[in-house]
C-alpha cells in the first residue's frame, strides 16, 4: 500500500513539474510571438474614416523604420490624399499642394531644425532591381508602396532608385508592373472601404482643365472632385515595444542643381 501511495505521489510530482515547464515554455513562446508582431500605422482622415496599415520590416526594414520615424515625428499630420491614377491613391503631400519634403531634424532630435546640418533626405530603394532581393512583396490591392522620382530620361538610374522620401501610394488594384521596381512595405488591414469610396468618387481633371493650367502639368493625378483634399488629421503607429531605430538616409539629390550645372557646362563649351 505504501509503495502504491509513493508511486501516486511521484506521478503527481512529475505531472506538476511537466505542467510548470509547459506553462513557462508557453509564456516564453507567447512573449516571443508578441514581440514579433508587425507594427501597425493608423491614419485618421478628416470626414472620411480611419485606415490601418500593417508594416512589413521583413521585406523593407529601412523603409519601415523611416515611415515609423516620420509618423512619430508628426510629419503626416495635416498632409493630404492628393491624387489617383488607374491603380493608386497618393498620400502625404501638403494641403496646398507643396511637396514639403522631410528633413533630418524630423527624424533625428540631435539635429537642430534649420541648421546647416538639417537637410532634405532620401532613402535607398529596397526593391529587387536596386539589388535588394529580399523584398518580394507584390503590389496587390491594399498594398502600400513608397513613391520615388523617375530621372531615367536623364540617364540617372541610381538617383531614381534611391529617391524615396515620405509620400506613398496605396494600391487600389493589382499592379504587377511595379513589382521589383518600387518598394512595397505594408498593407491596409482596416478601412479599405474608406479608400474605395474616395477612389470611386474622386475625379481627375479633364484635359481641358490641364490645358488651361488649372493644375500643374506634372500633377496629372490631382483629385478635382473634393472641395478640400481629404486630410490626415492624426497619424499614429503601434510598434508593440520594438524600437526600429533611425533609418539610414542620404542627402536628397537636387535635380535642378544637376541640370543647371549640366546646361552651364554644355553652353559654356559652345
Amino acid at each position: 500500500m505504501k509503495e502504491k501511495f509513493k508511486l501516486i505521489i511521484g506521478v503527481l510530482v512529475i505531472l506538476l513539474l511537466l505542467g510548470g515547464i509547459g506553462f513557462v515554455a508557453y509564456q516564453g513562446i507567447a512573449k516571443e510571438t508578441d514581440q514579433q508582431k508587425n507594427p501597425v500605422a493608423t491614419f485618421e482622415l478628416q470626414d472620411q474614416g480611419t485606415i490601418k496599415m500593417e508594416l512589413y520590416p521583413e521585406y523593407a526594414p529601412n523603409t519601415v523604420a523611416n515611415f515609423i520615424a516620420l509618423i512619430q515625428s508628426g510629419y503626416y499630420q495635416n498632409k493630404v490624399l492628393y491624387g489617383k491614377d488607374d491603380i493608386c491613391l497618393y498620400m502625404g503631400r501638403g494641403a496646398e499642394g507643396e511637396t514639403d519634403m522631410p528633413k533630418i531634424s524630423q527624424i533625428d532630435s540631435s539635429v537642430e531644425a534649420g541648421s546647416d546640418a538639417d537637410y532634405e533626405y532620401e532613402i535607398n530603394g529596397e526593391f529587387i532591381v536596386n539589388g535588394f532581393e529580399q523584398n518580394t512583396l507584390r503590389h496587390e490591392k491594399g498594398v502600400i508602396s513608397l513613391n520615388r522620382y523617375d530621372y531615367s530620361s536623364y540617364g540617372l538610374t541610381e538617383e531614381s532608385y534611391n529617391s524615396g522620401r515620405a509620400q506613398f501610394s496605396i494600391m487600389m488594384d493589382n499592379a504587377s508592373t511595379l513589382n521589383g521596381v518600387y518598394c512595397a512595405f505594408g498593407r491596409v488591414i482596416e478601412g479599405m472601404e474608406v479608400l474605395e469610396n474616395m477612389y470611386q468618387t474622386a475625379q481627375l481633371a479633364s484635359s481641358e482643365e490641364k490645358a488651361e493650367g488649372e493644375i500643374d502639368s506634372e500633377d496629372d493625378g490631382s483629385i478635382k472632385e473634393f472641395a478640400t483634399m481629404p486630410m490626415i488629421t492624426n497619424a499614429t503607429v503601434e510598434t508593440y515595444g520594438v524600437d526600429y531605430g533611425k533609418p539610414e538616409v542620404h542627402k536628397a539629390f537636387d535635380v535642378q542643381a544637376y541640370l543647371t550645372e549640366l546646361y552651364s557646362s554644355y553652353y559654356g563649351n559652345q
